[in-house]
């Protein structure tokens, strides 16, 4: 089987390289070669293909094996350069390997040249799987170290939040078992309500937790998701919500077509339309639009309210687990984590952006574009 080879010749004599693309088709090679004999020559050609191996002539007109060797180094690209030529003293043919040659051959003896071009396919081989799995293996630690701060943050987070609805079970366990004994039954009612209160806070607690742990574990099919139809299908879910606060929801039919999860991409709308509506607060005319906005070849979804904005000290800050700027609202805090985390596992990122207090708050995030034709 004919194996394809691709050669970078440094070389200012024609007859020499020719001979070297001879030697190697002789011995079944498919040369793909290309001569240059300066630096800019060089540097043109590592930046047009990718090369396989170099052959460079020791000494030239206007350029030499060194200052290649050089050239090579500064183009941060992993190829072999072996140095051909006709006379090479000793001191020099060290000087060459020092700085980086893989080789050196002598013109008209080449026979040591198949050899030493077999050993620098495997050699560069070798040194790329193992360049790929170093890089794999610092990704994984970066992953890992990641994830253990997420964790912690995560178990401070939910023990913080999860405590106070036991704390009020507690407290009211006790009341409770005071009025009983007393038989004050308003108290009783009262005590009961707030337990009850507290466990099914810890409840939505528990599940939106859930959610956010199933994030990227639970797979649904992938597919086409035709936002428009997405968009409205969430509004008149959040409909009886939405009518009580007589919030005005516009749609855009502009919005793309996504690839995703439409389980989970309806959940990041819910969430954003929910946070919307909790903050628009007590406008004269409250409204969320849905809709796109364009920069260049990114498309970015928003979801916008005319509510009281955010103070551009907390942007960041609203992401996190169990953040509340307002702790009077309702929901536990874990809506826009959830969308965040959502919207990074489908590969897309979620940002907000607001003028300042009054002057309402745009939350936007992207999702990667896919039709099942181009598929």
């Amino acid at each position: 089987m004919t194996k394809v080879l691709r050669v970078l010749l440094v070389e200012d004599s024609d007859d020499d390289a020719q001979l070297l693309v001879f030697e190697l088709r002789r011995h079944g090679y498919d040369v793909v070669s290309e001569r240059v004999d300066t630096r800019a020559g060089m540097q043109q050609a590592l930046a047009r293909r990718v090369w396989d191996i170099i052959f460079c002539d020791y000494s030239m007109p206007q350029f030499n094996a060194l200052e290649a060797l050089a050239t090579l180094k500064e183009s941060q690209l992993d190829v072999p350069l072996v140095v051909v030529s006709g006379t090479i003293q000793e001191e020099n043919a060290v000087m060459v390997l020092k700085a980086g040659a893989q080789d050196f051959l002598v013109k008209g003896r080449l026979t040591r040249l198949i050899p030493a071009v077999e050993r620098e396919m495997q050699d560069v081989q070798t040194r790329r799987l193992h360049n790929n799995v170093e890089a794999e293996r610092e990704d994984l630690t970066a992953n890992l170290e990641a994830v253990s701060a997420e964790l912690e943050r995560f178990l401070y987070a939910a023990f913080h939040d999860l405590r106070a609805p036991l704390v009020t079970i507690k407290g009211f366990l006790g009341y409770l078992a005071e009025d009983l004994q007393a038989n004050h039954q308003e108290n009783i009612q009262r005590d009961i309500a707030r337990i009850s209160g507290a466990a099914d806070k810890m409840d939505e607690l528990l599940s939106g937790l859930l959610k956010l742990a199933k994030v990227g574990r639970v797979l649904h099919p992938m597919e086409d998701v035709v936002l428009p139809n997405l968009a409205r299908q969430t509004v008149e879910t959040l409909e009886p919500r939405l009518q009580a606060k007589k919030i005005a929801v516009t749609i855009s039919p502009d919005l793309p077509t996504v690839y995703g999860d439409p389980l989970q991409l309806g959940q990041v709308l819910e969430e954003l339309i929910e946070n919307a509506a909790n903050h628009i607060g007590g406008q004269p005319a409250p409204s969320i639009e849905i809709g796109i906005r364009k920069s260049g070849a990114q498309t970015a979804i928003f979801v916008k309210d005319n509510g009281p904005g955010i103070d551009p000290r907390y942007r960041n800050r609203i992401f996190n687990l169990f953040e509340k700027l307002d702790p009077t609202l309702e929901g536990p805090g874990i809506g826009l984590a959830l969308a965040k985390r959502i919207v990074e596992a489908h590969g897309g990122k979620i940002w907000v952006e607001s003028e300042g207090e009054r002057k309402g708050a745009t939350f936007l995030f992207t999702l990667p574009e896919r039709r099942s034709e181009d598929t």
